[in-house]
């Protein structure tokens, strides 16, 4: 879908991307790294134009950029930034929807699409179409600038640190979100990040940058076990193993726990336990609410009195998970075993800090 060609960028004597040849393939994530100054923003916004190589070609769908007129070419390619870049005097709607005003799509396609992608960013259409950028929260503007980048439906996404303004949290939530969205839609992504965990969460490929020169342009999972050269090697950190947990989701290791109904009988409970010490508790839509040791009931007026409740957004995840999620989950709540649930929030088993431990041994190259 994308190649770059010998592709550099020089202002004067300064050389800001040298030499650059790289082949992106239609439906893939590739993600651009570096340290600051590396040319990797440079890079992409050669791709849309914003910025004209100095020497070699881009080609899109195979056709040489250069031959097709700048606003025709980025109507074409979605373009989503790190402070957002809406427009702060037009509504929610009217930002999503200027590239398909543009392309003059009649007003009812036209709602119907802002309609649909507020839906897929997470946010009421209802609730939030009639709002003003000022109004929205920051991960709320960057789901809107993601929407924006989408709404005329184009083959590629360019992202130029799209999440890296908001909160740790929020931008957890916004890469899964997005994670999500691209699986779904099977768009070409180019997007640029100086986080690596997020590189290694989000790409197909990523690219690693030093200096304006491509220093190695492979698959996560041989970048972090074959690093190119010692600048990669130092890039990537020695914690490759665990950073590889990333790539790795949990569904292959959920493995089925003991679990009691929140309003069991002490016969239902000793049977549901099975001689187990431990059980999830989950209530009457098989959601967990927290957890029993066996050996508080004997002294428990009733199993409510024996539960150690917890809150399942804090302790569980999602089967759609990453090891290194649940990892950070068990840290974060000093447990050793976590509840993974379905879409609904429903009990599906569990996961194990020894299985997170056999699966970073079976990391390693």
């Amino acid at each position: 879908m994308i190649r770059l060609e010998h592709v550099s960028k020089r202002y004067g004597n300064t050389v800001a991307v040298d030499d650059v040849s790289l082949e992106i393939e239609t439906g893939l994530v590739c993600v651009l790294i570096g340290p600051s100054g590396c040319g990797k923003t440079t890079t992409l916004r050669m791709i849309n134009r914003l910025m004209e190589p100095t020497s070699g070609r881009i080609l899109v769908g195979g056709r040489d950029i250069s031959t097709t007129r700048p606003e025709e070419l980025r109507r074409s390619i979605g373009y989503a930034i790190q402070n957002v870049g809406l427009f702060p005097h037009m509504t929610v709607a009217a930002n999503i929807s200027v590239v398909p005003g543009l392309l003059h799509w009649d007003k009812k396609r036209i709602a119907r699409r802002v309609e649909e992608l507020l839906a897929l960013v997470g946010l009421d259409p209802y609730a939030h179409a009639a709002k003003y950028p000022s109004q929205l929260s920051g991960g709320e503007a960057q789901r809107v600038g993601v929407a924006r980048a989408l709404a005329a439906d184009p083959p590629i996404l360019l992202m130029d640190e799209p999440f890296g303004a908001v909160d740790p949290m929020t931008r957890e939530r916004l890469q899964t979100q997005f994670a999500s969205i691209q699986q779904a839609l099977k768009k070409t992504v180019i997007l640029v990040t100086h986080d690596l965990d997020e590189a290694i969460r989000l790409a197909d490929r990523i690219a690693i940058m030093e200096s304006g020169r491509l220093v190695q342009y492979d698959t996560p999972e041989v970048m972090l076990a074959r690093p190119a050269n010692k600048f990669v090697h130092d890039f990537v950190g020695a914690d490759h193993a665990l950073k590889r947990l990333s790539r790795i989701k949990i569904g292959g290791y959920v493995k089925p726990a003991a679990t009691v109904r929140v309003n069991a009988s002490a016969q239902e409970i000793a049977s549901a336990l099975g001689g187990h010490r431990w059980g999830w508790v989950v209530d009457e839509a098989g959601r967990p609410v927290g957890w029993i040791d066996a050996r508080d009931l004997p002294s428990a007026a009733s199993l409510s009195e024996a539960i150690v409740r917890a809150d399942t957004d804090e302790i569980a995840v999602a089967r759609t998970a990453t090891l290194r999620e649940a990892l950070s989950r068990m840290l974060g709540n000093g447990m050793k075993s976590i509840p993974v649930i379905d879409g609904q929030g429903r009990f599906l088993g569990e996961i194990t800090l020894r299985d997170i431990e056999t699966a970073t041994a079976e990391a390693e190259p």
